[in-house]
């Protein structure tokens, strides 16, 4: 399990940064990614574009979720629909414990 902790924005400017980081994880080999958005305060369509590669590429071996969405991001997510496709968690707590038991379960 790898957690990715975001901050701040997430911009035009800083989703190709955050890109980069995310596909260097997955193309290492990492297959269950926990995003922790604590204290991500903003994201735009660009940032959101990232996590939508990261699924795509996460979808047919490992997982990807996401935690801690501040209500201004669970509303971005909630708009344009991501909170039915993805998977996202209240807090890392129960992240952790659901996702070590569905990798548990797959071994």
């Amino acid at each position: 399990m790898t957690i990715v902790n975001l901050g701040g924005d997430v911009d035009s400017v800083s989703a190709s940064e955050l890109e980069t980081r995310i596909m260097s994880l997955l193309d290492g080999g990492v297959k269950n990614l926990l995003i922790d958005c604590s204290h991500l305060t903003y994201i735009n369509s660009a940032g959101l574009r990232v996590f939508l590669l990261a699924a795509k590429q996460l979808s047919t071996e490992g997982a990807l979720a996401f935690c801690g969405l501040v209500p201004n991001v669970r509303l971005v997510f909630e708009t344009i629909g991501f909170d039915r496709i993805l998977t996202i968690y209240l807090d890392r707590a129960t992240a952790l414990s659901s996702m070590n038991t569905a990798a548990t379960s797959a071994d």
